[in-house]
């Protein structure tokens, strides 16, 4: 139910790739302008919402008995079949649930990659001068997460080749995904597909149909550049250098090493990639035979695309039926990514969990939640256990969250790591594995089976592959130990020997995601060794490339670090890991790593330590600013106590540096402060390359940094006048209350575009997450619930007893979604400490106080003040015995409002509102038409008056229940009530422009163009006899096709047009460009003078209005004006200035003597160079401007449209319809399958 446009970049960071920031307001659809430049830049992963198309198809479970009709497919599944259905699946499936034999429906939704978007890796990744054995992304670690501070697979290889085997030999994994399959992305030989991609073995493709696994099959428009399916396989599958197939070898950054070389792969993937064609072909992958030993399945629900959390694969019941089957019928070990929480598809504010919601266990299936009612909703998922191992996602070397901390390994969120995603969390997470910076391929565009690029990619799409190869190393090494695993006990190993995993400091919960894996530990429990070894020392270097800290680098020379960085200066302030793959470790012991420097010590709980390049020359005695190499001395210890278990030593030459670096640090803040009293940071600009006038900026709560704001305001400036010095923050700059916020650098102020340093964030503290309210229901308890304008009743059911001094409470219906950006989600304070309006994005629709703590209040849609035809987020806060907020808003439930939507989901392109005559023409995407009545004040569809295609609606008179539709070269007329054509007026050798009915004099005024010469002619259609008089010259003084805009004087019956001028630059003015014509008289006036830059005209009783934007550049904002005219002397008065905005049409009631202006966006903020304008609010929706045409002022705004595909109708004044007797209007819905009605 979404149309418009897509946001696709954000804001500026500082390293130099210009990047776009706050989006421009521009004509239709706005897109996002740079505002920022950055010295390192933008990754440019911005990834785009998934295509799937909305579910065409229900899913039913029955007992058996249930009946349906010709067209249901089996499924495959038991006692599940699959119903076409038209129009709104999820309203389809709520009708068939109720059917006699159905036990469950749902609609046959689309499922997708939880991965957070692929990014190219830097120019100059892959070229480190490594010298020694192995594979390059080992040995340079390009793929730092296989080191002991990732997953530790390392020292795995070393315990089994003492064996003999590669890690994983003997198992067989099977990968349940969606990409594109076809002659480009695969090779077939002897009877079956392959992916054959290089450093990798020939993996055998699989694809699901009515007749099983088809080893040829092929799909298509799933994903062409196979960003999942190598993704998953790149942490898995690669093999060691000297056993890549010699046709396939891997060079430089495509030479990777998976945990699992060792295992045989199998990918198997669905015809569709809908709910029932993944469970059908995870059921078809475990019963393969041979069977796998893991299956891996990196999916889940993108509902993120709207702008809310992700879900897990299993919160629906139909999947978690199948996994559980597998699990336990087939012993097959399964993981399941846990899903990536609030991905960057929309600007969806990020709150103090971070960006994900829990999933949580619950014991009973009854108590579970599902998809059906969570998925446009904040709530915590409750899924039953399959025994499938769930997989959260972790950080890899994470500067972001502490950039001091010894230790980068965090819960992923939306602030830390490469902030593009959010672990799912909660206590159904069973393990984690490093989810950001992952190096891996994605074919290339165009390219042969072979061509791969190389990406850096992440999410927990990543972190599960990982876990499911570990999961067959640790079965391998059980078969050798002479053990055999059940699933459950791979899951419990593989819980025991990983390490715990922290919560970034600015979040309000323990983010639980289980331990993160360490495959050597994993493997030397089942297969203990008997000397403590240190096999390998590895070297990360962490260098920020992109993303204001987000996107990295660890490849590094073992030998030596490069302070330079390609020029940038920031390996000086990256910091460096210096890992043991060891051996022979004591299980369960409580060890220290020492990395030690010249008596100088450093210590970690992990087998990787972490150091900054000045931290070591320090320690040396060495200076830091150098012009030639430097050498230090290391020796790494694994003790024991006092006793020593292993030690290592090594030299590291360090690179020179003259001390300065691109990105300036984020300011040091507290990660967390009280409400309510200032903040003070420090910030330090000692070596920051080109400073000027630099500032230190706050942002708005949710949206903390330019890049992932996405759309970024700050809120707060100050400028920073020394090198470095404390900043006091007042506490009015969080003045949105509770929440996450951001505090950064501007390194440049001086420029039309700022350039921006890197973000830290802190928490403005508003109580933890135990004092939430409970999200409401609805009706019958539900979480999700539409209503319309025909039953507009409902109940709200709410409890805040549970919450601490709580004695009342409020219901809050947020900003009217959608948004522009697509996003359902718009609270910009999520679960904050006060109704929402932070002064920036568009505030929340409505606050209503509830009677008591807990208990049920009946609203009525029609009657509370929120508008439809849009939806709205829902929640409770808790009041205090004095009226003000405790503890903190609750999830958010959602409502729909629609007006009515058009039958057979067919679109509304045209309407005339009036009333019980009222008249609307539909279109089924096909070009095929209908017109059809309409009652407004319910909502419905009534009888259809006409068939066809091309039809524009030029009005109804409801004295006469007449109106007139343009259709070809005719004027058709049907008596609306008697629902049947009263006759057709022929237009002869004209095209029909536009046109207004005249409801005085009972006809229609027809603007027309001569087909042979273009020249302009008037023509009034008798609507009571469907009869057609002589067209009227209307160029009199002005070329040939000068007017495109038309409207009626209703007590006169005097006709005006008007030029239609204008665009983004227009400054014209002239005689005719607005004339009037007596139709009676057969006469035109032209006007001596009249503006030549109006896109739109309409009129008042005896005043014409001209819409006017005027500008002299595209980098400079024009003015949208109402110019008003005489009706009697054509002569223009004073202009009325609305907006420094581009304006799309107007609307006259002339009874209120008000003018209603639409424009597309809220208002906008002009800059040069910004075409259209700067736009700063998450929130935004398209606006209509209320004007007072008696004094010029704007007195109101009407906001919850679309206007972004623009207003569509005969003539630009026709998409914007007012009844002045009851100030009501109406106007396209956003989703385009609908009349929007609202009030002004």
């Amino acid at each position: 139910m979404l149309r418009g446009l897509v946001l696709v970049t954000a804001a500026a960071s500082a390293i130099a790739v210009t990047t776009a920031g706050p989006t421009a307001a521009a004509p239709a659809p706005p897109t996002p302008t740079p505002t920022g430049t950055s010295a390192l830049g933008d990754a440019l992963r911005r990834t785009t919402p998934p295509t799937a198309q909305p579910p065409n198809a229900v899913l039913v479970v029955t007992n058996g008995t249930a009946k349906f009709g010709a067209h249901v497919a089996d499924t495959g599944l038991p006692n599940t079949v699959r119903v076409p259905v038209t129009g709104d699946a999820q309203k389809a499936a709520d009708q068939i649930r109720n059917q006699p034999g159905v036990t469950f429906a749902e609609p046959d939704r689309a499922v997708g990659s939880m991965a957070t978007g692929a990014a190219p890796l830097p120019n100059w990744a892959g070229t480190q001068p490594v010298q020694g054995p192995g594979n390059y992304g080992v040995s340079s670690s390009l793929q730092s997460y296989l080191n002991a501070n990732g997953v530790n697979a390392m020292g795995a290889y070393d315990i089994l080749a003492g064996r003999g085997q590669l890690p994983g030999a003997g198992e067989i994994i099977t990968n349940v995904c969606v990409g594109d399959l076809n002659d480009q992305t695969t090779v077939v030989k002897d009877g079956q597909r392959y992916l054959d991609i290089p450093s990798m073995p020939l993996i055998p493709t699989y694809v699901d149909g009515d007749g099983g696994l088809n080893p040829l099959g092929t799909t298509a428009n799933q994903d062409p550049s196979l960003d999942e399916v190598l993704m998953d396989f790149g942490v898995m599958a690669p093999l060691p250098h000297d056993k890549q197939r010699p046709e396939a070898l891997g060079s430089g950054p495509t030479d990777l090493l998976g945990i699992a070389p060792g295992a045989q792969y199998r990918l198997v993937e669905p015809q569709q990639a809908s709910t029932d064609g993944i469970a059908e072909a995870l059921l078809a992958a475990a019963r393969q035979n041979p069977r796998p030993s893991v299956i891996n399945a990196s999916l889940g629900f993108g509902t993120d695309q709207f702008g809310f959390p992700g879900r897990y694969f299993e919160d629906d019941p139909i999947m978690q039926s199948v996994v559980a089957t597998i699990v336990r019928d087939y012993h097959i070990v399964v993981t399941i990514s846990a899903n990536d929480g609030t991905r960057l598809f929309t600007p969806a504010a990020v709150g103090p969990d971070g960006g994900a919601t829990p999933t949580d266990l619950t014991r009973t299936a009854s108590d579970s939640t599902e998809i059906n009612d969570d998925a446009t909703t904040t709530i915590p998922s409750k899924v039953v256990d399959s025994g499938a191992i769930a997989v959260g996602g972790t950080t890899l070397d994470d500067t972001l969250s502490q950039p001091s901390a010894p230790n980068g390994t965090y819960a992923t969120t939306r602030t830390n790591g490469g902030a593009l995603y959010a672990t799912g969390f909660g206590d159904r997470i069973d393990v984690s594995a490093p989810g950001d910076g992952i190096a891996v391929f994605e074919h290339t565009n165009g390219g042969g089976p072979q061509a791969v690029t190389p990406v850096l990619n992440g999410g927990t799409s990543a972190s599960a592959p990982e876990v499911a190869a570990a999961a067959a190393v640790v079965l391998q090494a059980a078969r050798l130990a002479g053990k055999r695993l059940d699933p459950a006990d791979v899951r419990k190993i593989l819980q025991k020997t990983g390490r715990p995993v922290a919560t970034p400091p600015q979040i309000d919960r323990q983010l639980n995601i289980g331990n993160q894996i360490d495959v050597t530990a994993a493997v030397n429990s089942l297969l203990p060794q008997q000397k403590p070894t240190i096999q390998r020392i590895s070297v990360a270097h962490r260098v920020t490339f992109a993303d204001l800290g987000g996107a990295f680098m660890e490849s590094s020379d073992p030998n030596r670090i490069d302070l330079q960085t390609n020029g940038t200066g920031e390996g000086l302030v990256g910091p460096v890991t210096i890992g043991a793959d060891v051996t022979g470790l004591p299980n369960g012991r409580k060890l220290d790593y020492v990395l030690t420097v010249n008596g100088k010590q450093f210590h970690a709980d992990r087998p990787a330590v972490r150091v900054t390049p000045t931290q070591l020359l320090q320690a040396a005695g060495l200076p830091v600013v150098s012009t030639t190499d430097r050498n230090v001395d290391l020796t790494f210890d694994v003790r024991d106590g006092h006793k020593t278990l292993a030690t290592a030593k090594k030299t590291l030459a360090i690179g020179p540096t003259d001390g300065t670096y691109a990105e300036a640090a984020a300011p040091t803040a507290p990660a967390t402060a009280k409400a309510g009293a200032p903040v003070t940071v420090h910030y330090d600009l000692t070596g920051v390359r080109n400073a000027k006038s630099p500032q230190l900026v706050v942002s708005t709560v949710g949206h903390w940094n330019p890049i992932t704001g996405p759309i970024f305001s700050a809120a707060y400036k100050v400028p920073l006048t020394g090198a470095s010095g404390d900043v006091t923050i007042p506490a009015n700059a969080f003045d949105g209350g509770g929440g996450l916020y951001g505090v950064g650098i501007i390194q440049d102020s001086t420029g039309i575009r700022p350039i921006y340093g890197e973000f830290g964030t802190i928490r403005i503290d508003g109580g933890t997450a135990d004092r939430r309210a409970a999200a409401p229901t609805f009706n019958d308890n539900v979480h999700t619930l539409t209503v319309t304008r025909a039953n507009p009743a409902f109940t709200v059911n709410y409890d805040v007893r549970n919450i601490p001094g709580a004695s009342g409470a409020e219901l809050e219906f947020s900003a009217p979604a959608p948004s522009l950006f697509k996003s359902l989600n718009t609270v910009a304070n999520a679960n904050g400490t006060q109704p929402d309006n932070d002064g920036v994005d568009g505030a929340s629709t409505l606050v209503r106080k509830l009677p008591s703590r807990n208990g049920s209040v009946h609203l009525d849609a029609t009657k509370i003040g929120i508008g439809s035809s849009d939806s709205y987020d829902v929640r409770v806060i808790a009041l205090g015995r004095d009226g003000k907020p405790v503890g903190q808003a609750g999830p958010t439930s959602f409502l729909e409002y629609d007006d009515g939507l058009a039958p057979d989901n067919s679109a509304v392109v045209d309407f005339a509102a009036q009333g019980a005559d009222s008249v609307v023409v539909t279109d089924d995407g096909n070009g095929n038409q209908t017109v059809r009545r309409y009652d407004p004040s319910t909502g419905t569809y009534g009888t259809v008056l006409t068939t066809g295609s091309g039809f524009r609606l030029v009005g109804v008179d409801p004295s006469s229940h007449r109106v007139a539709v343009l259709h070809g070269a005719n004027v058709e007329i049907y008596d609306v009530q008697a629902a049947k054509p009263v006759g057709t007026a022929a237009l002869g050798d004209y095209t029909a422009i536009g046109g207004r009915v005249d409801t005085t004099k009972h006809r229609a005024a027809i603007l027309l163009h001569h087909n042979g010469d273009n020249a302009d002619a008037v023509v009034a259609v008798d609507l009571v006899t469907a009869t057609a008089g002589q067209p009227i010259a209307a160029d009199n003084g002005v070329a040939k096709g000068t007017y495109l805009l038309i409207d009626v004087n209703q007590k006169t019956g005097q006709v005006f047009v008007g030029k239609a001028g204008g665009g983004l630059i227009c400054f014209a003015g002239g005689a005719g460009l607005v004339a009037r014509v007596d139709l009676d008289a057969a006469t035109v006036t032209p006007a001596k003078q009249a503006d030549g830059c109006a896109g739109a005209l309409a009129v008042d009783d005896d005043t014409v209005y001209q819409l006017s934007y005027r500008s002299f550049s595209v980098n400079i904002n024009g003015t949208a004006n109402i110019i008003p005219l005489n009706g009697d002397t054509l002569v223009p008065s004073t202009a009325m200035a609305v907006r420094q905005q581009l304006p799309l049409t107007l609307s006259v009631d002339g009874v209120h003597h008000l003018a209603l202006v639409a424009f597309q966006t809220p208002p906008v903020v002009p800059q040069f160079g910004a075409v259209g304008g700067l736009l700063f609010d998450n929130n935004a929706t398209s606006q209509l401007a209320v004007v007072d045409l008696t004094t010029g002022r704007t007195v109101g705004t009407v906001r919850g449209m679309d206007f972004s595909t623009g207003l569509v109708g005969p003539g630009p004044s026709r998409g914007v319809q007012l009844d002045p007797a009851t100030r009501t209007g109406w106007t396209f819905s956003p989703d385009a399958h609908q009349v929007q009605q609202f009030s002004y």
